[in-house]
């Protein structure tokens, strides 16, 4: 199915935005190469290119792996808040490693992560993040069960 020109983004709020964000970007490249030079571009550079290497080498194919697994175990109409579910845990454990973890810790300054219940909080946001998924599954199913009962199709 070929997409046509009015599923393209166009419009004066598509281009102001674009602009918007294309300054943005321009702003942060601008501030990386004026502040970053010699041995501390190069390092940037280094964990630049690793971020990338790890995301194609790593998390590109364990999402394609998760995905097509997700697509055998989850039936069809709780997927989606599976799916969403799975997001979202996986962007805060991703944020929440560093934390957890104690990485950046000082002894001689305490007030750096001062918590020893980083990695409880997290399970704690977890837990939120499964127990909605879980009311929106859960609502799904009540009304597909109910509009299979009514003979009809969902709402």
């Amino acid at each position: 199915m070929k997409p046509s020109e009015s599923d393209a983004p166009s419009g004066p709020a598509f281009w102001i935005c674009a602009a918007f964000g294309l300054g943005i970007v321009a702003f942060g490249v601008g501030g990386l190469l004026t502040n970053l030079e010699g041995p501390a571009l190069m390092s940037w550079l280094k964990v630049f290119a690793g971020g990338l290497i790890a995301h194609d080498a790593l998390f590109a194919p364990l999402v394609v792996l998760g995905s097509v697994l997700l697509a055998r175990v989850v039936p069809a109409s709780v997927r989606t808040p599976v799916q969403g579910a799975l997001i979202v845990s996986c962007a805060l454990i991703a944020v929440a490693i560093p934390v957890v973890g104690g990485f950046g810790r000082l002894a001689n300054n305490l007030s750096l992560l001062p918590s020893d219940h980083y990695g409880l909080r997290l399970a704690g946001a977890l837990a939120v993040v499964w127990a909605t998924a879980a009311v929106i599954a859960i609502a799904r199913l009540r009304r597909l069960r109910r509009a299979a009962a009514a003979g009809g199709r969902p709402a």
